[in-house]
């Protein structure tokens, strides 16, 4: 009854698999064979070993790379006897070796890459079966995967969490999957300079697979952080030179100018959020750079309003009443006030989440 079942399950995964693109996957046909039994289950090591980023696309919260997949397992079943062939190994392409492993009743534990987001091209893949029945399955691919883990709450000092999650086909009842963390990691080469990747580690889990009951996973999972140099000449080192710009404001005596050039700091401001938002989705909430902008720009916006009242008060002849509210602003409102709000979003953005 058990393998009537597991049978009928293969049939229907080995539809779910088959389509027109041959860069898909690794296993798309030969699904008939019977994987293990609850009782003792296929062992299946997994390693995931980027050697480069290709992309990290921010608003559309994906990252494309340069993989090698590496599958280990052993199939008594597959044995053959190396004075016979001449060798102690053998070598397949994958169809090839579905072929065989199926004609040996043996077991071929198919995989999918849970995040996966376009098409799996593959470079290169061969398996190598040893003579006990030891199989080594190499593949190197490139696609683009998920990054539903991104939070740029902190942005520009958030790191951001990568993964690459490889998902067994068959329940965990048929297929177990265990991590070969000497086989994974990061390479030496990402080829990506905007991110400064590390911290690479091998997590197995279980989730919800093709066949809607749980199935193991193994994922690779890194983090990156970003060359905050960048930001510093681009964004910040220019936010001060305005805000500068604006206390400078005050030294001037003819309120006109200062209304002018105050105007002409909120156009900066506008043409700042529009240049980050440029780089980020739409997102539901204020991160940290948009939180210090925007309050930016709503000091600009009193420092023009501010001034415009200066200069009503010394048109109706109240000019000692502006110059005192001019000093005021000159040394405590417009200095504490910037520092009021930069320790705020410390406080709530960089230190709270």
């Amino acid at each position: 009854m058990t393998r009537c079942l597991v049978s009928v399950f293969f049939f229907m995964v080995a539809l779910a698999l088959s389509g027109p693109s041959g860069a898909q996957g690794l296993f798309q046909d030969g699904h008939s064979a019977l994987l293990g039994t609850p009782e003792n289950p296929v062992e299946v090591g997994v390693g995931i070993r980027i050697d480069q980023i290709t992309s990290v696309d921010q608003k559309a919260e994906n990252y494309g790379a340069v993989v090698v997949l590496r599958f280990e397992w052993s199939d008594p079943a597959l044995a053959f006897d190396p004075d016979e062939l001449g060798r102690d190994f053998r070598v397949f392409d994958p169809p090839a070796f579905v072929r065989h492993a199926a004609a040996r009743d043996a077991v071929v534990p198919a995989f999918v890459i849970h995040n996966q987001q376009s098409n799996r091209w593959v470079h290169e893949s061969a398996a190598a079966l040893r003579h006990d029945g030891h199989v080594t399955f190499v593949e190197k691919s490139s696609l683009t995967l998920q990054a539903p883990h991104f939070n740029f709450l902190r942005f520009p000092f958030d790191t951001q969490e990568f993964h690459f999650e490889v998902v067994s086909v068959f329940p965990s009842d048929f297929v177990h999957y265990y991590a070969l963390d000497q086989f994974s990691g990061l390479g030496d080469t990402l080829g990506e300079e905007e991110w400064i990747l590390g911290n690479a580690r091998m997590l197995a889990s279980t989730t919800t697979g093709l066949s809607g009951n749980e199935s193991d996973q193994v994922s690779l999972v890194f983090e990156g952080k970003r060359h905050l140099t960048y930001y510093v000449i681009r964004v910040f080192l220019p936010m001060l030179v305005l805000v500068l710009v604006g206390w400078a404001l005050f030294f001037l005596d003819e309120y006109r100018k200062r209304i002018d050039i105050a105007g002409a700091n909120l156009l900066v401001f506008v043409a700042f959020n529009w240049a980050i938002s440029a780089d980020l989705p739409k997102l539901g909430y204020l991160t940290f750079l948009d939180f210090i902008l925007q309050c930016m720009f709503l000091m600009t916006g009193a420092l023009v309003v501010f001034n415009v009242m200066l200069r009503r008060l010394k048109v109706s002849g109240r000019e000692d009443t502006a110059r005192k509210l001019d000093n005021y602003a000159i040394k405590w409102i417009y200095p504490l006030g910037y520092a009021a709000i930069v320790g705020y979003a410390v406080w709530a953005f960089l230190m709270q989440s």
